[in-house]
């Protein structure tokens, strides 16, 4: 099964003492899901940007105004906006105390684990942005949408951020979950698993992918509780290659059952399997199925608290790691990747923290998210075990596009501090062509029968 594939399957429903906690769930479910004022919405737009963000800089200045994002124009690929930057300082062992109110546990630990680890941090440079339609969606969702009965799904919206001013950290994850990445997409995503010595084989894999929410063309009719469609398949190496997998993926995962088929060569048909997901693992261990795309739900074995917001240093406009002349032997390093193609700054983040709930089981017992506050990206993520020690952390290496106004998520790197390997995801630097976004299907491509020949079709 390809990383792609694992990134949307989500798990079935657990049962283990689920009645008396999804009652105690729905009461505080009801208590978070206070509704937006009129007053607090018209703050989109003004001192919040339109997508609920803090229009101003921080009180030092290290932070600046949000002044419209990225601007629009053709570029090409490889592109760097910021390529003149330098960077103002960087973060290594010696220095470390001087940093560490703005840096996650998991960076701390990095730092303790390799000694030379090394974070350069560039201006603070807010490129988000997106289309004009998008903004207008998420300025009405503000006081029409709301969470549904516990949590795990919302009402009414088919486009926009669903909860640009949350009242919780339910409704902070929501907005990650169905941030803006265009209409769909289509291309090869690279990836590698690294051993303790350094070693990797690079995965490739392609997807195509058609989003129902966030189409401009979408109502809550049209979409009947979707939220995407995809084919996908891995193509190398040989002992991955050969099978290929169709997704129907709806908005509340555990009401409605995400449809999965899988295709092989030895079958010659797609068939219908079960779902898998939450802490099955993934690239030899050193992931779970919803870590990918740093969070990718259900949301139903966590309790989930929002924390407040705090200046932090994360991954952003890493635009070196999408290079192309960069080759991936030049990326993936022992131990960690190669921090001199990194980049960090100082950015406003959304702080969670989640706790798996009484009667749920999953590996990583507490999570803590940050998400950037302009595009609700989870940037970090921190995660402990089931004795509550730290164990794992991962970063999103984000980038915003001129061509078409979107921030995405991108290559994400997953470090295991025990074994000291990590798992890099999303690269397309020795790809022929970017991933092409804005792509779309309609959903009766995405069929049965259409997996067969998606599966047997050869892509360039």
């Amino acid at each position: 099964m390809n990383n792609l594939t694992q990134n949307i399957i989500v798990g079935s429903k657990s049962h283990v003492a689920r009645s008396l906690t999804l009652a105690l769930l729905m009461l505080a479910s009801a208590n978070a899901n206070a509704r937006v004022t009129d007053a607090e919405a018209a703050r989109l737009g003004k001192e919040l940007t339109p997508i609920g963000a803090e229009r101003a800089g921080n009180a030092d200045g290290t932070i600046p105004e949000w002044t419209g994002g990225l601007p629009q124009r053709k570029t090409p690929r490889g592109d760097n906006p910021h390529a003149t930057d330098k960077p103002l300082y960087a973060i290594t062992a010696a220095n470390l105390a001087q940093h560490e109110a703005h840096l996650s546990e998991g960076y701390k630990a990095l730092f303790k684990t390799f000694p030379d680890y090394r974070m350069p941090v560039y201006p603070s440079r807010r490129s988000a942005s997106y289309p004009q339609w998008f903004y207008e969606a998420t300025q009405r969702n503000a006081t029409a949408v709301s969470l549904t009965g516990d949590g795990f799904g919302f009402c009414c919206a088919a486009k926009g951020y669903p909860f640009p001013i949350p009242k919780s950290g339910t409704e902070v994850m929501w907005n990650h979950i169905m941030r803006y990445n265009t209409k769909g997409y289509r291309g090869f995503l690279d990836s590698a698993a690294t051993a303790a010595d350094g070693a990797y084989v690079v995965e490739r894999d392609y997807v195509e992918l058609s989003y129902a929410y966030n189409n401009i063309k979408s109502t809550v009719d049209s979409l009947r509780g979707m939220n995407l469609y995809a084919f996908t398949k891995t193509v190398s190496p040989p002992n991955k290659a050969g099978e290929a997998h169709l997704l129907h993926v709806p908005i509340d995962r555990i009401k409605d059952q995400t449809g999965v088929w899988v295709y092989s060569n030895s079958i010659g048909r797609a068939r219908r399997i079960g779902e898998v997901g939450y802490d099955n693992p993934l690239f030899d261990g050193l992931m779970t199925h919803d870590q990918l795309d740093m969070f990718n739900g259900p949301l139903d074995r966590y309790t989930i608290k929002l924390v407040g917001k705090k200046d932090m240093i994360i991954p952003y406009n890493s635009y070196k790691l999408y290079d192309p002349t960069i080759k991936y032997k030049d990326i993936v390093t022992k131990g960690h990747i190669n921090q001199d193609l990194a980049r960090y700054e100082l950015h406003r983040v959304w702080i969670i923290e989640a706790e798996v709930r009484p009667g749920f089981a999953h590996r990583y017992k507490r999570r803590t998210f940050y998400l950037d506050e302009d595009s609700w990206i989870v940037h970090v993520q921190d995660i402990y075990d089931e004795r509550d020690q730290f164990w794992r952390t991962a970063e999103s290496h984000s980038i915003a596009f001129a061509n078409v106004p979107v921030v995405v998520n991108g290559v994400q790197v997953h470090y295991d501090l025990q074994s000291r390997r990590y798992v890099i995801i999303n690269m397309t630097n020795e790809e022929r062509k970017l991933i092409e976004y804005d792509w779309e299907a309609d959903p009766g491509y995405f069929t049965p029968s259409g997996l067969k020949r998606f599966a047997t079709t050869s892509q360039k």
